[in-house]
This record gives structure tokens, sequence and C-alpha cells, in this order.
């Protein structure tokens, strides 16, 4: 398969479904978009399952290129905003030690990257920088060049959420907003601004014993806690809520999401980014909540 660069994909593996989003920088727009169930009876091993379904996917998804922007799950990422003294004259190291005092084990046994942040405090340098476990790196890159595509960006979930807000809801970026980004058993609250991460927050339930009123008064518990703890006004439209994952291609919960806390909305990763990959309308309000992260990695790969 030729590397041709006017192509990439967003790849976000979740435990029970893969989501691939393929970007043309030429056209701005999705070209293809996919979602394969993972079934996990096959292996209790989640790469091993990702590995054979996206064999089969492969077999029936045109990949224009071989280049992908995979998703690690930020769950198991150490992140941190840092202050580092403006006249610091090795920034990477001196992040590298920082990292090194929140880690089990040696710095040397995790990978990690970094970014200046804004700062209007001239004696300081703020960074946000996160880290993963080396050998989770290397298992899904090598997962991926087993079935022949090129991971050139793994990025955190989270992080490909805020790209995909950020390039679709321009005019709201001033405001405080919580992504919602529920999944299986599991919703990560996602706090950003100006398109800049502020904070992250888990929480967990049981699957089998959730329904819509139940979860957004747990959900709204939550993000009022959150709020709290970030020190943000959470009045009624004044935080912006924005909903995706799995849990919200379901009818009920998309319904129920409209409005919820005077600005819920579910998030539309093709609101700006055009989709032409040929799905009608409903369908692609009905999954775009699956394809929020993996349009949101292909567009990091487009940086």
């Amino acid at each position: 398969m030729k590397n041709d660069f006017r192509y990439i994909s967003g790849l976000d593996i979740q435990s029970d479904y893969i989501s691939v989003a393929q970007y043309s920088s030429e056209q701005d727009a999705v070209l293809l978009i996919a979602i394969q169930p993972i079934s996990a009876a096959k292996s209790p091993d989640l790469l091993t399952n990702a590995e054979t379904e996206l064999r089969g996917l492969k077999n029936k998804f045109k990949f224009h290129s071989p280049n992908v922007v995979c998703s690690i799950p930020s769950e198991y990422a150490i992140i941190k905003h840092l202050c580092v003294d403006s006249d610091e004259p090795d920034l990477r190291e001196a992040v590298q030690w920082e990292i090194a005092q929140q880690v089990i084990g040696t710095v040397e046994q995790y990978s990690f990257d970094f970014e200046e942040c804004r700062n209007p405090d001239d004696d300081s340098r703020r960074v946000l920088a996160a880290a993963y476990r080396n050998d989770s790196v290397r298992n899904l890159s090598s997962m991926l060049k087993n079935v022949k595509l090129n991971p050139v960006v793994l990025d955190l979930d989270i992080f490909a959420l805020i790209n995909v807000y950020e390039a679709n809801y321009k005019e709201n970026l001033h405001f405080d907003t919580v992504l919602v980004h529920s999944e299986g058993e599991k919703t990560k609250l996602v706090l950003t601004k100006n398109g800049q991460y502020l904070d992250c927050e888990i929480f967990e339930y049981e699957y089998d014993s959730l329904e819509p009123a139940t979860y957004l008064q747990r959900l709204q518990g939550e993000i009022n806690r959150f709020a709290s703890i970030n020190n943000i006004d959470d009045g009624e439209g004044i935080l912006r809520v924005m909903f995706s994952g799995s849990l919200f291609s379901q009818q009920e919960y998309r319904a129920s999401a409209r409005g919820f806390m005077g600005s819920g909305e579910i998030l539309n990763p093709f609101r700006i980014i055009s989709c032409k990959a040929g799905i009608d309308g409903e369908r692609l309000a009905q999954y775009s909540p699956q394809l929020a992260v993996a349009v949101g990695l292909a567009l990091r790969g487009n940086d």
C-alpha cells in the first residue's frame, strides 16, 4: 500500500468496537467511515481481538494510505500540568524529571510528550505533559504494523475529543466545556476551554442496570463535583456540555442529552468538517457519537 500523506485515517480502538474515519486534507473532508464490532469471545486480549477485526476490516474498507493515527486510552496515562522556570535551558529534561516523580518504576519505562501552554506569567512556562508505558505503546504499534498499517501518531482519546470539538465549534471555544464521552461501563469527563485540556475525571457504573434517567442524574452530580473542584460555574446554560461515545448512539440517550443542564447537545464531528462517505443524514447522526474520537485523531494527523 502506497504511503500517501494526502490521506490519513483516525483509528479508535474501544473494548467492543473499532471506528475508522479517513480524512483528506485536500478536500478537508472525511471520505470513508466504518464501525467494526469486536468480539471479546475470541480472546481475552483486546489487541489480539482488534488485530483480527482489523484484518477483516481491511478487506472491506479502502485505506487510500496505510498512515493512521490511533487512540490510546487516557485512563492508563499520566497527564500533568507542570510549571517550569522560564529560564530552564532544557525543557524536555525538566519535564522528564517531573514525570519521574509521578511514575511507578523508572521514567525510562515510559514514553512521554509535552506541549507548552499559553501563560500570562513571564516567570514560568506552563507545560501539559502526558506519559504512557513503553510496553503498551510498543504492543499497539506492533499490532498495527502486523496488519500493514503505519502508526504515524498515537494520541490519547481525550485529546482527540478536544481536537474534533475545536474543529467544529470554534464559536464556543471561549466557554468552559465538559466533553462527556461514554463507553461501556465508563464515562470520561474532559474539561476544556479555548482548545486547551484542563482536567479529566472518570466514573464507572454497571451497564446492565443503566437507564437514561438514573444515568443523567448521576452524571449531573459528577459534573457538579467536577466543576466545583475546578472552580467552574456550572449554572444552567453557562457550562457547555457535549456528548459522545457509543452510549449516545442509542436513541433514548441521545434524546435525554439534548438540553441537559441547559446546554447539552450531541457532539457532531461533521458539523464543520464535511463527511463524503455517502451515508444518509439519519444514520450518520446515529453513529456520529462513535466516530468523534476517530475524526479527532484523523485531524491530529493533519497537524
